[in-house]
Formats: structure tokens, sequence, C-alpha cells
């Protein structure tokens, strides 16, 4: 059982992270070098090159960690941490305040990262159950948070895409 539920949080992390990292990859290509880094908070509205930055740090911080869930393994714990990292570069993201050029975009990519918040919440709350009812109900919901989450970052990153052009 206990190998069943590894095999779960492992594709289900690895479905997050490459559904991230897909979408997130939209960001402008002409980014400077600058501030904006995912690790901050910022409070100030960042410039559109430190935005566009913001949106590759964390493509390329998906990328990573999706590189790190394949080497996991079986290890459920080291399943865990990889979540956790994949929820605090989400989060880090969230609470950046962007440009007004790209309020829009962001607005759909914030909603993109919270959805995989939650995802990985569910997929947390899975591995711990035993009810094969429950498990069935916890991937239902856990599909519909992945669409929403792949649905959000997809339109984000084409807002995205459209204001940098602007």
């Amino acid at each position: 059982m206990k190998k069943n539920m590894t095999k779960r949080l492992l594709a289900a992390l690895l479905a997050a992270a490459m559904a991230l990292s897909l979408a997130a990859c939209g960001g402008g290509k002409d980014a400077a070098n600058g501030g904006g880094e995912t690790g901050e908070t910022a409070s100030a509205a960042l410039t559109e090159e430190e935005y566009q930055k913001a949106v590759e740090d964390l493509s390329t911080e998906m990328s990573e960690i999706q590189e790190s869930a394949s080497t996991v393994g079986t290890d459920p714990e080291a399943a865990k941490e990889v979540l956790e990292a994949m929820k605090t570069s989400l989060n880090d993201f969230i609470a950046i305040t962007p440009p007004e050029a790209y309020a829009d975009a962001h607005e759909k990519l914030q909603s993109g990262c919270q959805s995989l918040i939650e995802f990985i919440d569910t997929v947390a709350a899975m591995t711990e159950e035993t009810d094969q009812t429950k498990i069935a109900d916890l991937t239902t919901k856990m599909s519909e948070q992945l669409e929403s989450a792949m649905t959000d970052m997809a339109e984000g990153a084409s807002l995205l895409q459209s204001a940098s052009a602007s």
C-alpha cells in the first residue's frame, strides 16, 4: 500500500512540475538582468524587465524541481521536500507585484500557481489516505486542480506574451 502511495505522490509531483514548467515559459525573452527574484516579497511594482525575469526565474525553478523529482526514486520524504520547494517558489511568485502592463497576466498566473498549491496539498492528503473511496475523490479533485492550473497558466502566459509585445 505504501509503495502505491509513493508512486501516486511521485506521478503527481512530476505532473505538477511539468505543467508549470510548460506553462510558465511563456515569459518575455528580452528580460534584463535585475531585481525581481522570486525569493523576495515585493511591495512596489516591479519593472517590466524585472517581472519578465521573475517569470523566467519561476520557469527555471520549476524545471529544476522537475529534474529533482525525477531523481527522488521511491523515497516519499524526498518527494515531499520537492513538493514543499515547489510550493515555496509558487508562493514567492504569487507575492510579487507586477507592473501595470502585466497585471492581467499576473492575475491568471497567480490563479494557476494557487491551483498548483492546492493540487500539491491534495497530493499530500492523498498519501495519508487509505480509504479507496476517499482516494478516488481526491484523485478527481487533483485532476480538476491540475486542469485549472494548466488553463490559468496557459492563459496567463498568453496574456504575458501579448503584454510584452506591446
